[in-house]
């Protein structure tokens, strides 16, 4: 059959597949997950004025993951601490071993 051979799904391993997928949609589900949580919880602190209010909403939605992250790290405090770390640096953590992999994977 003509273009059978063109992708040879049986030479990639179950766990290349794995890592090249989520190495695709890894920043898609971290985005989705900390920046509607950034937002939310920038609405809800009564301590900022409506001027440093739009401009983190502007910095996290301009700068997709890191200025979340960094409102996360240096600015939220209406979550919790530990479940704030471990969402933050886990996800970098989760993106780093990724990338790593697929680096030493090519």
């Amino acid at each position: 059959m003509p273009g059978v051979a063109a992708f040879p799904i049986g030479d990639i391993t179950f766990l290349s597949l794995l890592f090249n997928f989520y190495g695709y949609y890894l920043p898609i589900f971290l985005y989705a997950a900390w920046t509607p949580l950034a937002l939310y919880e920038l609405s809800e602190n009564r301590l900022s004025s409506s001027t440093s209010k739009l401009i983190w909403t502007l910095v996290i939605i301009l700068v997709p993951l890191l200025g979340a992250a960094i409102y996360h790290i240096f600015f939220a405090d209406r979550i919790n601490v530990t479940v704030r770390a471990t969402m933050i640096f886990g996800g970098i953590f989760t993106v780093i071993i990724v990338l790593i992999y697929l680096a030493n994977s090519i």
